[in-house]
């Protein structure tokens, strides 16, 4: 009956309007990236405000709607931060291990309204987890997709450099494909992979559970194989020379992972806005360094991943004898791209 009155209150539509059906052909895809630059800038009302007019087209979004509790959080609004986590917990985000952590809800973590609202997500399922009995991983073969770009001009056999882009956590390859847009006269193979675990609608991440957990490194060595298996087929399927890692955020981290491991593989690692694991890079392949670029982009004004990290990364590097260079920027959690394209021009594989 409740829903019943919401029709009546809304006014039904007519099927025979030919205009009743337009909303299907509106996509969020646009205000998702305006919402992911305005967070990455700091402004966290915007951002809101994009979440909201992409949730009004797509409704189901759990990702969108963990987001759009993250900006809330940040802004301090205890009661519209636990209204949109709860929404986002029942639309099919329930990974409360980095719910629990997120940083974006620090300034409201210990209010009493989302405090609460934790203590009951967490002891849900909690209950949940003791019905439905213990939680075991292990190790499968899986399919994933990647997206691929062509510089122009491309001409088989003739051999370009091949960069691969990992998006970060809660991208997809559909999103992070978009940098390309924004590239200056690229000449390599672009190639951005997807993530092996989804997190919501379209959104995926490089890894399980939290920093320092098994879990968590377990998962970051599965992902580092994942990247070089794709790279042996990559090569394999197209002419390939120079091999370039770009990540952000999460990404970035695997891309710093995975390459200083394999520096025989990778030309140059770039690595924006993300950090270095290093307890979990051995040391003798830590202080084996090659000749190997290692360009880091980061922001002092990031609130995803702190500037502390960067340089951190880069003085450890630095002093174990790589070529580590940090590149600061202005602005928040993002590519920059102006920066980026310094890079690759100077890497010789885009600009004039």
């Amino acid at each position: 009956m409740i829903f019943l009155a919401m029709i009546a209150l809304l006014g039904a539509p007519d099927p025979m309007d030919i205009h009743a059906g337009d909303f299907l052909d509106l996509s969020p895809r646009e205000f998702l990236v305006s919402a992911a630059e305005a967070y990455g800038n700091g402004e966290w009302y915007q951002a809101a405000t994009e979440y909201l007019n992409a949730l009004e087209i797509d409704p189901s979004n759990s990702n969108s709607m963990f987001n759009l509790a993250c900006c809330y959080g940040l802004m301090g609004e205890d009661e519209l931060a636990s209204r949109y986590l709860r929404r986002a917990y029942a639309a099919g985000f329930t990974d409360l291990e980095h719910i629990n952590w997120d940083p974006d809800f620090d300034s409201v973590r210990d209010m009493p309204v989302f405090s609460a609202l934790l203590d009951s997500l967490n002891t849900a399922a909690t209950e949940e987890n003791h019905r439905l009995g213990e939680l075991h991983w292990f190790d499968a073969v899986e399919s994933f997709y990647y997206r691929v770009r062509f510089p122009e001009g491309f001409n088989p056999p003739t051999e370009v450099p091949l960069v691969i882009g990992l998006h970060g956590l809660g991208s997809s390859p559909d999103n992070f494909m978009r940098i390309w847009e924004s590239i200056d006269e690229p000449n390599f193979i672009f190639v951005v992979p997807q993530a092996p675990y989804p997190i919501g609608e379209d959104a995926f991440s490089w890894y399980r559970g939290n920093g320092g957990t098994e879990e968590w490194g377990h998962s970051l060595l599965l992902a580092g194989n994942y990247v070089l298996k794709l790279t042996e087929h990559l090569q394999n399927e197209y002419p390939v020379s120079d091999i370039y890692l770009f990540g952000f955020s999460q990404g970035a981290c695997l891309s710093l992972y995975t390459g200083i491991k394999n520096p025989e593989i990778f030309n140059s690692i770039i690595a924006a806005s993300g950090w270095l694991e290093e307890d979990l890079i051995s040391a003798n392949q830590l202080h084996s360094p090659t000749d190997m670029r290692i360009e880091l982009i980061h922001s002092p004004e990031d609130r995803g991943v702190p500037f502390e990290d960067a340089q951190r990364a880069v003085s450890v590097l630095s002093l174990a004898g790589w070529n580590a260079n940090l590149h600061v920027i202005t602005g928040g959690h993002l590519v920059d791209m102006e920066a980026l394209n310094l890079i690759l021009t100077d890497l010789g594989i885009a600009g004039n």
